[in-house]
């Protein structure tokens, strides 16, 4: 097995899956790497949604908005918003990471070690504190109830 193209941090485009068909491929969208994990001998991904879309009114336990300045340190165009409440757990695989053969293997930018840590102890918690609030998709998990 070779090393993943990916790595915990990376903001990857990705074809999240989207909330109708939570276990195929969605359009093609940047997601952030919580983690990459050796899987029946390949490669499965943890990826968090993001959105560009502004956030109205007061952020959710789990959302983490980034301006424009922060944005750019981390390889984005604009503004947005990581939501650690939406999880898919995904195949690393060219379906669903359609940019992965590529050089840079899709990746747009990495998060330092204080934001990974920062990411990581919020989703940790909403797993164990607020699992209710998750939405989970992507056929790793099998069927989303």
């Amino acid at each position: 097995m070779t090393v993943p193209a990916l790595q915990q941090g990376d903001f990857v485009w990705c074809a999240f899956p989207e909330r109708e068909v939570p276990l195929r491929p969605g359009p093609l969208h940047v997601a952030y790497t919580l983690a990459v994990a050796s899987v029946a001998g390949s490669y499965g991904v943890m990826a968090a949604y993001t959105t560009s879309q502004p956030w109205a009114g007061t952020l959710p336990q789990g959302v983490i908005a980034f301006d424009s300045a922060e944005a750019a340190g981390l390889g984005q165009a604009r503004a947005f918003v990581l939501d650690l409440r939406r999880l898919a757990y995904l195949p690393l695989t060219a379906a669903w990471f359609p940019r992965v053969a590529e050089e840079g293997a899709g990746v747009l930018g990495r998060a330092p070690k204080a934001l990974r840590d920062r990411v990581n102890a919020m989703a940790t918690d909403l797993v164990k504190r607020r699992p209710e609030t998750l939405s989970r998709s992507g056929p790793l998990w099998g069927p989303v109830a």
